[in-house]
């Protein structure tokens, strides 16, 4: 008989660590900023661990008058003995049975794809012309895992936040694009040599069963940087 098992979650807002495990499978999902982590952990309680026991009902006893029922004598005819011949023992081999370890947790771990950032002009900026930024990490990120039976799913939405070195910053939700997008571009005042910084911040939620949670644990992030050279450009006056 194939055991079914009864999964239900109660989200809390506003609270930032798990409840207690009441029911048959406890499902959480944490982000762990050290390793850039998705970790998905679930636990399958044991039957009856969770459960209150069931209160006695007490029943008062009152005794039946008892009246004896008459016994039948019978005759008794012995019968012949009958000498059986013994049967030779033969020696069975039994073979133990295997039985299948259950699972009773279960953890998954998956690891954000690193991306890049690109720039234009590769080479060849100049001052008081704007230089263009993007990178190939996607607007969203999903995943589904199957873990004890359960399929959880997990969306990730992404911050980027562009430091371009000579102080200025810009923060988006989108990705960027090639020129002629100008979502993203910047323009230098100065000469020099320049770092620009990109750093992904990735927060978002996970669902199991028709139900939504926050990814608890804080936002992973992930930092992509790039060196290049901006130049003096000629300036000729015409009257």
């Amino acid at each position: 008989m194939k055991k079914i098992l009864i999964f239900m979650l109660v989200l809390i807002p506003g609270v930032a660590t798990a409840a207690p495990c009441e029911v048959k499978v406890c499902v959480q999902v944490v982000t762990d900023p050290t390793t850039n982590q998705i970790v998905i952990t679930a636990v399958q309680n044991k039957p009856g661990a969770t459960s209150k026991p069931k209160p006695r009902v007490t029943r008062k006893y009152t005794p039946k008058p008892y009246t004896p029922k008459p016994v039948a004598t019978k005759k008794y005819t012995p019968r012949p003995k009958v000498t059986k011949k013994p049967v030779p023992k033969v020696a069975v081999s039994v073979k133990p049975k295997v039985v299948a370890a259950v699972s009773l947790s279960d953890r998954l771990t998956q690891l954000l794809p690193q991306r890049n950032i690109f720039f234009t002009p590769k080479t060849g900026a100049v001052v008081q012309v704007p230089m263009y930024f993007w990178t190939d990490a996607t607007s969203t990120f999903s995943t589904t895992s199957l873990i004890l039976g359960i399929s959880v799913g997990v969306t990730l939405s992404p911050t980027f936040t562009w430091n371009f070195g000579d102080g200025a910053s810009f923060t988006t939700d989108k990705p960027g694009a090639p020129y002629p997008d100008t979502t993203i571009s910047h323009t230098y005042r100065a000469a020099g040599t320049y770092k620009t910084t990109l750093t992904i911040s990735w927060a978002g939620t996970w669902s199991a069963e028709s139900y939504i949670y926050p990814v608890l644990g804080g936002n992973i992030v992930q930092t992509y940087s790039a060196t290049y050279v901006v130049s003096n450009a000629p300036t000729k006056f015409i009257k």
